[in-house]
């Protein structure tokens, strides 16, 4: 539960709820003025303060307030903001509200991808993990068991010669970025000669900045382009001491780490002492391996983040791959920390990697991935000077990016036909002064009627803003690189 500053009503919107979060939303704030907790004439939070504070996109807010300004609780002021008007009573509005839509597609991005969905072998995994007497182990690092698990499979799937005691297990990629950070401040005395840098891959998912602010980093953007991040860059600045990149594949725009900056990248790391943190989930990372890994090119530099299972149990299971020396750092950081998986889930897992259940999981809903992107592409390439798609050969998102000032009304406009999206600018958690912007599909998780839907709407009001910019006599949207197939030559596999 969290509840709104200065406003008395409790807000408690859940992913794992049957219903789509701006309908929660909406609900809960309706109930809430029903209820007299939020009185008429009270001013609701900004869009971007309450998505903030629900921990949830820009776009899943604008779409609540919507609907409850098509139903008459809320009204809007001109350069003022969103105020309670009050429960609409029948007597009071002359003019009938506009009849609400229905969802028709929620393009936040999420992990899971429906049909390829283990759940026979997902419920036989944790009912023999639930017959198993607790053991007393409390290893911060995991269980041997799963370890070397992990080992395994990134052996058998990605070609990595990993071992089990570099291997370290956590509740998500944002508590393994945190130990990270702090491991690798402890031994580069970041305490003691001020706060150490991190470079950014930008635009990505916000845990990697949250967690290396948390552990009293300064964070600097890497800007992204059609070879994915700008490696080039990091030798023009001073106190870099790590460098974060997604190397298989940049959420949302799916750019993949040419191998001529991998070989920049690993270079970097060997000739100034940084290190090299490579986050790769499930997602981006299925299947064989067409370019080098950078924990091949930079030994004792790099270390690989990951998931296991996206999608499988919020919220998953992350690991690193450490080099030696920030194995015992890792685990005192670890150790003092009470966010443990515990010894069902840890079983579970090991077994489910074991009968490769998550291999054959990763490889459906890559393929999966795979004849989306091509949906995404044959109904969004042509959108005409409005917007210009940018959908790379890997992930299960894709950008559109717009003018700066026509997001909002884009955004609002698909709330009004029942499509949530989300905004590019949220995915830039460090900013460097010039990022585009633009809206955000994630589409691995839609149903094939849920896809088909959201993007006939978010053609049909692409084609209204292209018409309406065109009789202004406005330009589109500025040049933009589309994410394209690496400098090797060789296209990626994997979802």
């Amino acid at each position: 539960m969290v509840t709104a500053e200065g406003l008395a009503a409790y807000l408690d919107i859940r992913r794992d709820s049957r219903g789509h979060l701006p309908q929660q939303l909406m609900e809960q704030l309706a109930e809430a003025i029903r209820a007299g907790l939020l009185p008429a004439g009270t001013r609701l939070p900004s869009t971007r303060a309450m998505a903030l504070l629900l921990g949830a996109s820009r776009g899943v807010v604008v779409s609540a307030y919507e609907l409850l300004l098509a139903r008459g609780f809320v009204e809007g002021r001109p350069r003022s903001g969103t105020y309670v008007t009050g429960e609409p009573s029948p007597y009071r509005r002359s003019i009938p509200s506009p009849p609400v839509r229905p969802v028709v597609a929620d393009f936040t991005p999420r992990a899971a991808a429906p049909g390829a969905f283990p759940l026979a072998a997902w419920r036989s995994a944790w009912r023999q993990a639930s017959y198993l007497p607790p053991n007393g182990e409390a290893a911060p690092l995991g269980s041997a068991a799963l370890r070397e698990a992990v080992a395994e499979h990134l052996h058998r799937t990605r070609g990595l010669g990993v071992e089990a005691r570099d291997v370290v297990v956590a509740v998500g990629l944002r508590q393994a970025c945190w130990f990270l950070f702090e491991a690798i401040g402890q031994l580069i005395g970041q305490r003691e000669a001020g706060a150490a840098a991190v470079a950014v891959e930008q635009p990505a998912p916000e845990y990697p900045v949250r967690a290396a602010r948390q552990a009293g980093w300064t964070t600097h953007a890497l800007p992204v382009d059609t070879e994915g991040a700008r490696v080039d860059l990091l030798d023009g600045a001073d106190g870099i001491r790590a460098a974060v990149v997604f190397a298989e594949g940049n959420h949302p725009f799916g750019a993949v780490l040419s191998q001529p900056r991998r070989r920049m990248l690993a270079a970097w790391a060997q000739r100034t002492g940084g290190y090299l943190v490579d986050i790769c989930t499930e997602q981006t990372g299925a299947g064989d391996r067409p370019l080098p890994s950078l924990l091949d090119l930079a030994s004792g530099r790099v270390v690989l983040a990951g998931t296991l299972g996206d999608g499988l149990a919020p919220p998953g299971l992350a690991y690193l791959v450490l080099p030696r020396p920030l194995v015992p750092l890792v685990a005192r950081v670890a150790g003092g920390d009470d966010g443990r998986l515990g010894g069902t889930a840890q079983a579970a897992f090991a077994r489910l990697l074991g009968d490769r259940t998550i291999a054959q999981h990763v490889r459906r809903a890559s393929r999966l991935h795979v004849r989306r992107r091509e949906e995404v592409r044959a109904a969004l390439a042509p959108v005409g000077r409005s917007a210009r798609l940018v959908l790379g050969p890997r992930g299960a998102s894709a950008a559109l990016l717009l003018p700066r000032q026509t997001v909002d009304p884009v955004v609002t406009e698909l709330a009004g036909r029942g499509v949530t999206v989300g905004r590019l600018s949220d995915l830039y958690q460090v900013r460097a002064g010039d990022d585009p912007d633009g809206i955000v599909l994630g589409f691995g998780h839609l149903t094939d009627e849920e896809l088909h839907h959201g993007l006939l709407a978010v053609r049909t009001v692409l084609a209204g803003l292209t018409r309406a910019r065109a009789g202004r006599g406005v330009d589109g949207v500025p040049a933009h690189p589309r994410p394209a197939r690496p400098a090797s030559g060789r296209r990626p596999h994997g979802g």
